[in-house]
């Protein structure tokens, strides 16, 4: 990760100081944003019926990888998918409720 610089701007702060502080800036929110979980989406309260295949749009425009936290429920999810638009969830055994993470691959 980039350190970035101590910031202490006043009238005396000499035009290549200045520069440098922007850049040292630039460099590191251009490498927080290339990181996977930047762009990742939480949806939370997802309630998935037993036994039935339940499509959640993700809002994303493709494919992603899926976490489901399962809220402590002991109903397994028996199978998951997606696809550009959608996360196809579905829990087997019981009623689950579910949060999930969702990363663009």
């Amino acid at each position: 990760m980039i350190q970035l610089l101590d910031i202490r701007i006043n009238e005396r702060t000499k035009p290549n100081d200045l520069e440098r502080i922007r850049r040292n800036q630039f460099d590191a929110i251009r490498e927080l944003q290339s990181l996977p979980l930047s762009r990742a989406k939480i949806i939370a309260d997802v309630t998935l019926a037993d036994g039935i295949a339940t499509p959640i749009p993700h809002g994303l425009g493709r494919r992603v990888r899926v976490f489901v936290s399962p809220w402590g429920n002991t109903a397994p999810i028996a199978k998951v998918s997606s696809d550009e638009l959608y996360v196809t969830l579905t829990a087997t055994g019981a009623t689950v409720t579910v949060d999930l993470i969702v990363v663009p691959l």
